[in-house]
C-alpha cells in the first residue's frame, strides 16, 4: 500500500473531484462552522443584546411580582413555567435559528451543497471496535485531538487574561445590586466572546486551507489511474485507432469505387493522383472524386487505366489540387482555367477517337 501511495504524484482530475463531491466528500473544516456560529452570536448580541436583556429583565420582574396563592398547585406552577417559557422562547429561538443558519451558510461556502445517500446506508464495518479505535488513535485522530487541546488551552488563556484585567472589580461586586452584577458579568463575558471569536476565525482560516490541501493530497492519482480514467471517458486509444483505420479503409473503398466515374486523372506522375469529374448538367464546377499520394496514387492510376480514364501529367496542378480540394468537393475557383484546358484537351481527344 505504501508503494501505491508513493506513486500518486499527479493532481486529481476534475472528474475525480466531481465524483468525490457526489459522494459527499468535500474539503471542510469544523472550525469554520464553529467560528461562523460564534461570529453570528457576537453580531446578534451586538445589535440585539440590549433588547434581549430588557425583555429578560421584564420577565424576571413580572415573575417576582406575582402574588403567590395560599395553596400552590401543580397547575399554578405549570402555568407560570409555560408563560415564562413562551416569552423566553420568543426572544431566544430567533437568535438560535439565526446562528444555525449562519453555521449552515459557512458549510455551504466551503464546498457547496452536497447530498449523498451513500453515507446514509448501513455499513457493517463501521460497527467494528477495532476500526473505531484505529480511527481514534490514527495519525489524523491524534492531530485533531492535539488541535482541540491547543485550542482549549488558547481559549482558557484568553479567558484568564480578560478576567485578570478586571480583577480589581470583583471585590466591588459584593457591594453592587443584582442588576449591576449581571451587567458586569455580561460585559466581561462579551469581551471574552469577542476575543475567542477572533481567535477562532484565524484558526478556522488556517484549518480550512490545511483541510483543502490534505483533501486534494488524499485524492492524488497515479499516472496509471489517469490513463485508466482517460480510457473510461475517451475510450481505449487502441480501439479508437482501429475504428479510425476501418473508417479510412471504408472511405478509400468508396473513393476507389468512384474512380471509374471520373473524366480525367491528373498525376505527378506517380506521387500524386487526383481524379476529376465534371457533369455539365448537374455540376457548377469540376469535382474531386478521388485523390491519393504514394501507393494510393498508384492504385488510382491502375483503376483509371482499367476503365479507360485518361491520365494527364501536370505536376504543379496535381499537387495543388491534392492540397486544396477534398474528396467530394468542387475545385477552387483559382484552378478553373487550368482544369478547363485539360478537360477541353480530353474531350477533343475523345471526339477524335470516336470518329
Amino acid at each position: 500500500m505504501a508503494g501505491e501511495n508513493d506513486n500518486k504524484s499527479e493532481k486529481p482530475t476534475q472528474r475525480k473531484l466531481r465524483k468525490a463531491h457526489e459522494k459527499g466528500q468535500i474539503a471542510r473544516s469544523r472550525q469554520v462552522s464553529s467560528a461562523g456560529s460564534l461570529l453570528a452570536a457576537v453580531l446578534l448580541l451586538m445589535f440585539f443584546g440590549q433588547t434581549i436583556l430588557q425583555t429578560l429583565e421584564y420577565e424576571m420582574k413580572h415573575l417576582l411580582a406575582l402574588r403567590v396563592p395560599s395553596e400552590i398547585t401543580g397547575s399554578y406552577l405549570s402555568n407560570i413555567a409555560e408563560g415564562v417559557g413562551v416569552q423566553v422562547a420568543i426572544v431566544v429561538l430567533p437568535l438560535l435559528l439565526a446562528i444555525s443558519l449562519f453555521s449552515v451558510a459557512t458549510n455551504v461556502m466551503q464546498g457547496g451543497l452536497a447530498f449523498s445517500t451513500e453515507s446514509l446506508g448501513f455499513h457493517f464495518e463501521k460497527l467494528s471496535p477495532k476500526r473505531g479505535m484505529g480511527r481514534i488513535f490514527s495519525k489524523n485522530g491524534l492531530v485533531e485531538l492535539l488541535k482541540s487541546l491547543v485550542l482549549l488551552g488558547a481559549i482558557g488563556f484568553i479567558s484568564y487574561r480578560v478576567v485578570r484585567s478586571h480583577l480589581a472589580l470583583f471585590p466591588k461586586l459584593m457591594l453592587m445590586d443584582v442588576r449591576k452584577i449581571f451587567h458586569w458579568t455580561a460585559v466581561i463575558s462579551y469581551e471574552v466572546l469577542i476575543r475567542v471569536t477572533v481567535l477562532l476565525i484565524v484558526v478556522a482560516l488556517g484549518d480550512y486551507l490545511f483541510q483543502k490541501y490534505r483533501f486534494k493530497d488524499q485524492l492524488k492519482m497515479s499516472k496509471q489511474e489517469i490513463k485508466e480514467e482517460y480510457k473510461e471517458v475517451e475510450g481505449d486509444p487502441l480501439t479508437k485507432g482501429r475504428i479510425r483505420r476501418l473508417q479510412r479503409q471504408m472511405a478509400r473503398k468508396r473513393m476507389m469505387a468512384d474512380v471509374p466515374t471520373a473524366d480525367v486523372v491528373i498525376t505527378n506522375p506517380t506521387h500524386y493522383s487526383v481524379a476529376l469529374s465534371y457533369k455539365v448538367e448537374t455540376m457548377d464546377a469540376p469535382r474531386v472524386v478521388a485523390k491519393g499520394v504514394g501507393f494510393l496514387a498508384l492504385k488510382i492510376r491502375e483503376v483509371a487505366q482499367e476503365h479507360g480514364i485518361p491520365l494527364v501529367e501536370n505536376k504543379p496542378l496535381a499537387q495543388t489540387l491534392y492540397k486544396t480540394a477534398e474528396v467530394g468537393e468542387s475545385i477552387p475557383s483559382s484552378l478553373y482555367k487550368a482544369v478547363a484546358e485539360i478537360l477541353a484537351f480530353v474531350y477533343r481527344a475523345k471526339n477524335a477517337l470516336s470518329r
